[in-house]
């Protein structure tokens, strides 16, 4: 299967070390528009304009999703395209031939990221393509799945709900122990019983806390301690969400 990926940010590099390590995928160039070196270490070539770019099989978008129409706009319009966003539609490619690969995770610079673990949303116009970016998925180690863009896109809102915002309120555990000079690893055997809950039971049936008990002594106090506003802001509004599912699970 011949391959050009296009996009060198977070993903980009994780499909780049997934696909050199594949001998069954021929990854013919890589465009990185910011580029130093022509080639890779492994011996890709590296493109720096797109009107370097060669024929291929398939052309995969890993970059921006503000960029993407209009790198898109460029490619042969005869081609397969198919990006890797999770909140963009399908239908943004102008190509007729399109589709989507959008593996669900959060991808960090240094780290390397085990594709076998990993789910990845698989959408595209015609039985074939489906069909080739279903084999890709699975050379890769992947767990591929059919998802429309309406489900991805209620995915991705769901992963940033998980991941984004849950890591943010970690930043501000952690600065509250920080400025007592606690740990932030005194919280890490409840982070990690946190999420084994939700392997046994649904998450509405593992909440706890002062906001399902209704302890307004405990959430004053707590406001008192925070200083931040937009923290005490954040702590106000998720005690009246927890307040309000539960009220409304009662009816």
């Amino acid at each position: 299967m011949k391959i050009t990926l296009l996009g060198a940010g977070k993903l980009g590099k994780q499909l780049y070390r997934a696909f050199v390590n594949t001998p069954e995928i021929n990854l013919v160039q890589w465009y990185d528009r910011s580029a130093l070196s022509k080639e890779s270490p492994e011996g890709i070539p590296i493109i720096t304009s797109l009107s370097e770019i060669q024929e291929t099989n398939l052309y995969l978008l890993s970059i921006s999703d503000d960029a993407l129409v209009e790198v898109a706009n460029k490619l042969p319009s005869t081609s397969f395209v198919v990006h890797t966003a999770g909140s963009v539609p399908m239908d943004a490619i102008p190509q007729k031939r399109r589709g989507v690969f959008y593996p669900l995770q959060s991808f960090s610079e240094n780290q390397v990221i085990d594709f076998s673990t990993i789910p990845i949303g698989i959408e595209s116009t015609d039985e074939k393509d489906t069909a080739m970016l279903m084999q890709l998925a699975h050379l890769m180690g992947g767990r591929p799945q059919n998802l429309s863009s309406n489900q991805r896109e209620t995915l991705h809102l769901s992963a940033v709900l998980v991941n984004n915002f849950t890591n943010h309120l970690l930043t501000h555990a952690a600065k509250l122990c920080a400025s007592q000079n606690l740990s932030f690893e005194l919280l890490r055997p409840l982070l990690i019983e946190t999420v084994r809950k939700t392997e046994q039971l649904k998450p509405h049936e593992a909440q706890t806390g002062p906001a399902l008990r209704n302890d307004q002594k405990t959430i004053h106090r707590h406001l008192e301690r925070i200083d931040d506003p937009a923290l005490k802001n954040i702590y106000k509004t998720l005690t009246t969400s927890i307040q309000t599912y539960y009220e409304n699970e009662k009816l």
